[in-house]
């Protein structure tokens, strides 16, 4: 086990008030939470080549948004499988592209499987999306979303469609 420092800090009462009521799982005393802001800091400085843990830490960053907005959707009884869908996905999505990124050394067959490891989730999220235009009544805040904002895909596949037939003619 590496040998610690003790060290002494000076906090705002605002600091202290947040590093109390900081969440951190099996971190309870102040120089606990401590080190897990310093871990986490230190994997972000030197990135991390662990898409699990890339995603836990997005994961983490993105929780206290995401319990907030679940409250107020429960308080207004308004829901949005989009924005869920984003906060579920996103994560996922990021650590893939940051913590699997192929380094210097390596070569083609690692940005082909890279490039296809990514489009797999950016179009089965697209998919997901494309799900949510299928009821009539949008499942998200505004219920005209999904409509106004799938037609314009909707025009390029079908554009993409009579290219390639014409291609294929």
């Amino acid at each position: 086990m590496a040998k610690s420092i003790p060290i002494s800090v000076r906090l705002s009462d605002d600091d202290f008030e947040f590093l109390a009521s900081y969440e951190v799982q099996g971190a309870r005393t102040p120089s606990d939470k401590m080190r897990e802001i310093l871990r986490i800091a230190r994997e972000r400085e030197e990135g991390t080549q662990d898409v699990a843990a890339c995603e836990d830490m997005l994961r983490s960053m993105t929780r206290p948004a995401e319990r907030g907005l679940r409250q107020l959707q429960r308080e207004t009884g308004m829901r949005s499988d989009f924005v869920i869908k984003l906060y579920e996905r996103l994560p996922e999505m990021v650590a893939e592209l940051v913590a699997a990124a192929p380094g210097p050394d390596m070569g083609q067959e690692e940005l082909k499987q890279f490039e296809a490891s990514l489009s797999a989730e950016v179009f089965a999220l697209i998919e997901e999306i494309f799900d949510l235009g299928l009821t009539s009544q949008s499942r998200t805040y505004d219920p005209e979303l999904m409509d106004r904002g799938l037609e314009p895909i909707l025009e390029i596949a079908r554009l993409l469609v009579e290219r390639k037939r014409q291609a294929g003619a």
